[in-house]
């Protein structure tokens, strides 16, 4: 058989293999993170919660991802997917149902904390796991599939949400019910990866030793194309660009105000005059139309030698759709901006990853995209919990709204910043080209 014939079957095979059962543990991961937004319709009133308590508790997850998402991809790589990965759906899932049994702040913050490390090694242990598996020209479309699920996690979670807060079931109220009716799924998976998830292709015993044997011919073609650099100084040489600095704090504003967001948009929703179950229907329509327009922003970008002015133009709508959206409020029109704004943050990540990737090569790229990423993901505590705290300061979501705004627009004119420096250093070369 040609080798054409083997990659391409081998290619369909592994995918509807692993793919859609690593893609549920994502839509969970998304649901079980996200689904205290939905529970703050009646939580924070049982709890006696205030915006900015509510905010710290949405956002302590972050801190321990941030905390023990290294330790916890090392593990999957000491202990094996099936193990690991099967392990960490197991906690997840037993630490987001025990959320319904929380008495007070403290509790819900420890138990978020928990939820947060155990869910820490999932997203970067699914990208390690899959270089296992998909050769470098493949895994472009795998992680595209995952961006992806963050919209249809929010569009499908919404309604499912809103109905079980606004139906409580066996003498529970509506949240409580929720996180235990939603992490139901989480642990049944975990035991349909224990059963069904190979740790390495050579355990699969649906790949023919033809198909094998290119696999892993290809996959070590590409670790000795691209051999180990020195961590420490690849690290200094990061820290010394200006750029790497300007788009982490790009990607730091972003998730700043993308993260308050996504957390308190059912709360801010139900200040419209919406009830619980009108929320649940209501909340999925701006991240349908974020959806949507996904692809149109990565074709953009494809076809723009010049990204950064495509992230710029993402941002820029994000920071007047909240804007909007605070000077409509607590108008039903209202939900147009908002809409706006998550069509914005919906193309940011598609787009913006692929300045990195532009300006950072060689030995450092891999320092320098993940120097990005722990500075930014940092945006996931910082978030909540200062939307929460400027809606408790100015008396309304309006002035929270404001706020993340603000960082917004700091978004873009950081990225425009970046994109200046760049074309300096690109006019330099081109005088230094002459003059040679």
């Amino acid at each position: 058989m040609a080798i054409n014939d083997i990659e391409r079957r081998l290619m369909a095979k592994i995918w509807w293999r692993i793919v859609p059962l690593i893609s549920a543990g994502l839509l969970l991961n998304l649901l079980d993170r996200t689904n205290i937004a939905f529970a703050g319709l009646q939580m924070n009133a049982a709890l006696k919660l205030s915006n900015s308590a509510f905010g710290l508790v949405a956002g302590v997850f972050a801190v321990g991802v941030l905390l023990f998402g290294l330790p916890s991809t090392l593990l999957l790589e000491r202990l094996g997917a099936r193990r690991w990965i099967g392990t960490t759906l197991l906690a997840w899932g037993l630490f987001s149902g025990a959320t319904a049994f929380a008495r007070n702040l403290p509790e819900l913050l420890l138990l978020r904390l928990l939820l947060g490390v155990a869910e820490a090694g999932f997203v970067p242990g699914i990208i390690l796991y899959f270089s296992y598996w998909f050769p470098s020209a493949y895994r472009g479309r795998v992680l595209g599939a995952f961006i992806f699920m963050q919209p249809v996690a929010l569009i499908l979670g919404s309604p499912v949400c809103g109905a079980l807060v606004a139906h409580g079931l066996l003498g529970l109220a509506g949240w409580q019910f929720m996180f235990i009716a939603e992490a139901l799924p989480t642990l049944l998976l975990s035991l349909a990866v224990y059963r069904l998830l190979p740790a390495q292709p050579a355990e699969a015993r649906w790949i023919f030793p033809s198909e094998s044997q290119w696999l892993q011919a290809r996959l070590e073609s590409e670790r000795q194309a691209d051999p180990p650099n020195e961590v420490g100084g690849a690290i200094r040489r990061v820290l010394r660009r200006p750029r790497v600095w300007l788009m982490a704090g790009v990607y730091l504003a972003i998730v700043t105000s993308g993260t308050g967001l996504i957390f308190f948009l059912p709360l801010i929703i139900r200040s419209m005059a919406f009830s619980i179950m009108q929320t649940g229907l209501v909340a999925p329509l701006p991240w349908v139309a974020g959806a949507l327009a996904m692809p149109l922003w990565g074709l953009w970008a494809d076809r723009m030698e010049d990204r950064e002015i495509v992230v710029a133009v993402t941002t820029a709508l994000l920071a007047l759709g909240l804007l909007l959206t605070a000077m409509l409020l607590p108008s039903r029109w209202a939900i147009a901006p908002f809409t706006v704004a998550v069509v914005g943050l919906c193309g940011f990540l598609p787009t913006f990853w692929t300045v990195p990737y532009r300006i950072l090569t060689g030995g450092i790229a891999a320092a320098g995209i993940g120097f990005i990423n722990v500075i930014g993901n940092s945006g996931n505590f910082f978030g909540p919990y200062l939307l929460g705290w400027l809606t408790d300061a100015t008396g309304g979501y309006s002035g929270g709204l404001v706020g993340m705004a603000a960082f917004a627009a700091l978004g873009t004119i950081l990225v425009l910043a970046q994109r200046r420096i760049s074309r300096n250093s690109e006019i330099q070369r081109a005088a230094a080209a002459q003059r040679g």
